[in-house]
């Protein structure tokens, strides 16, 4: 005999997922990205411009390389723990040269934040999150991008 066909049920805890009202992959929640690690995606890096790739040296390039394989081990609400330093933007808090910047290399059209990985004090790896993948955009090494003033000073 064979089995009754059954009707699938969506238990009551199932949320539906949102979409953007624009098609901005990076804006949608996937339920488990913070638990999964994170990857790079190197097609969005930037070798132009004031953060370009372009210009970095050998020894600039190993030193980054070693602080990127660190956040490999690392999933994505480790890197967004308040203490790491690492948390998304908006662009419209970015520095006028920075926003310039993404008009001319269209990323602005897509997006409306960037995620800033610190590597020590100044230094920062600006890219977009799309779910666990991190696509590498610039190296800020002057904490250039996004400058704050320093607290009690």
């Amino acid at each position: 005999m064979g089995k009754k066909n059954r009707k699938l049920t969506i238990p009551h805890t199932y949320k539906k997922p949102t979409w953007p009202d624009k098609n901005r992959a990076s804006q949608i929640e996937h339920p488990n990205s913070d638990k999964e690690k994170l990857s790079w995606q190197i097609r969005t890096l930037d070798l132009d411009g004031p953060w370009g790739w372009g210009e970095l040296d050998a020894e600039a390039l190993i030193y980054i390389h070693g602080k990127l394989a660190q956040f490999e081990c690392m999933t994505w609400a480790e890197i967004k723990h308040p203490n790491t330093g690492c948390h998304p933007i908006k662009i419209t808090a970015l520095c006028s040269e920075a926003q310039k910047r993404l008009t001319e290399i269209k990323v602005i059209e897509f997006e409306e934040e960037l995620f800033s990985l610190r590597l020590s004090g100044k230094e920062r790896i600006w890219g977009i999150r799309e779910r666990h993948i991190f696509k590498i955009l610039w190296w800020d090494p002057r904490h250039e991008v996004y400058p704050v003033s320093k607290k009690h000073t």
